[in-house]
């Protein structure tokens, strides 16, 4: 819907930044990873790790598909801000930064995407920023250790939304067939495992897929797809129903999913924005960091990170027609950061990137679709910082997450 939307509004991008009206300034850019390997294989999996290896690097790594996607994105990126005079031609680590989480497969797709974006630069190191423990990355890692977010999870099944999807008997008999095909009991926690496997299973190796999964089918495939959507968006926070003891449960799950992220990104957004202010320039501490060259950060993260922060600007439902309702592999939000020529404020342009699109523009304005933006193709900065406000925690997430006296 949302994309029959894009294109009857001609809400398409150019290469074109600067006009008479706004400068282009600063991009962040939010991407998941290339295609990979399955990441828990069931029991009964015909495929093995050697499997894996021949087509990438094993169990839940980057395949040689995953890679050349990188390197497509990349070039695209190239044509779009380097090619037009945004980015250099040569690399500079004070104008264009990376960071990814702490798994092999966000590391080699930004290595990839580096060597699309310069590919002249083989040579060159990419420096990239990588916490050391995934498991409290909360910026780029929307599953980081939280008691917080584990138990509104808990507490959110107990809401008729939810007990109705998983008490059906469709659900219940599909839990039951799978569980006797995979050889493991199939719950709502590991379901998605499932699909996910067969998933890339059937896109990596199409020619013995079916001879080897002879129970496999088009009709079973699809109601996985149908349920691991509903689960997606359960575990999202996206409930009609969010009431539970008087908490909005939805909102607190987005809070934390998205909130780190989008504070991540409007901190440095200010950052650029007050440096270029004129009366700013002269603050070296407004302007450290060398926000004042920073022209380009880039997140290399997962599908969960990018569907988390759609749901914070209202547009989880871009990806509704993509499998299992997660944005693709190599998928990418651009947060482009403009100044009005005329009075020099702060505005701001979402831009989506889905490579499995037949849209004619790769990049797509979905500015318009933010439902705060009044579909305006540059919405004011001020926006912007409103919907941060929604899901913004207000003290470190380190110690938000274990603040569970209000949810008992």
């Amino acid at each position: 819907m949302l994309i029959a939307l894009l294109i009857s509004s001609r809400i398409l991008t150019t290469l074109s930044f600067s006009d008479d009206e706004f400068d282009l300034v600063f991009v962040q850019a939010i991407w998941r990873h290339g295609d990979r390997a399955p990441q828990y294989p069931y029991v009964n999996d015909k495929f093995t790790e050697e499997d894996w290896k021949r087509i990438g690097s094993g169990i839940g790594q980057l395949t040689y598909t995953g890679v050349k996607q990188h390197i497509k994105l990349g070039e695209s990126i190239r044509e779009r801000y380097v090619k037009s005079g945004f980015l250099p031609e040569s690399f500079d680590e004070n104008v264009i930064q990376f960071r990814s989480t702490n798994r092999n497969r966000t590391i080699l797709s930004a290595e990839a995407n580096f060597l699309g974006m310069y590919p002249n630069e083989g040579k060159v190191k990419l420096p990239i920023t990588v916490p050391k423990n995934y498991g409290y990355d909360c910026i780029n890692n929307v599953m980081c250790k939280c008691k917080r977010r584990d138990l509104l999870q808990k507490m959110a099944k107990e809401l008729e939304e939810y007990k109705e999807v998983m008490e059906d008997s469709t659900t219940t008999s599909l839990f039951s067939k799978l569980s006797e095909i995979t050889g493991e009991t199939i719950n709502a926690e590991n379901f998605w495992r499932i699909p996910d496997t067969l998933r890339c299973e059937k896109q990596n190796f199409p020619d013995v897929f079916g001879e080897i999964n002879h129970w496999y089918s088009a009709e079973l495939m699809e109601k996985m797809e149908l349920l691991n959507t509903k689960i997606n968006r359960f575990t999202s926070g996206l409930y009609k129903s969010r009431n539970l003891n008087g908490l909005d449960i939805g909102k607190e799950i987005k809070k934390l999913r998205a909130g780190p992220l989008l504070s991540d990104i409007i901190r440095r957004m200010t950052q650029k924005s007050n440096c270029l202010n004129q009366e700013c320039r002269s603050s070296r501490m407004i302007c450290s960091q060398n926000i004042r060259e920073l022209k380009y950060h880039a997140y290399s993260s997962h599908d969960m990170t990018l569907y988390s922060l759609l749901t914070s600007l209202d547009l989880q439902d871009l990806t509704s027609s993509e499998i299992g309702g997660w944005p693709s592999y190599a998928s990418s939000l651009f947060i482009e950061l403009f100044v009005r020529k005329s009075d020099k404020l702060p505005f701001f342009r979402v831009i989506y990137r889905n490579p499995s699109s037949s849209l004619p523009s790769e990049f797509l304005n979905i500015t318009p679709l933010i439902p705060k933006c009044h579909g305006l193709s540059h919405c004011s900065f001020k926006t912007f910082e409103n919907i941060h406000n929604e899901f913004k925690i207000e003290m470190p997430t380190s110690e938000y997450c274990h603040i569970t006296e209000d949810l008992r």
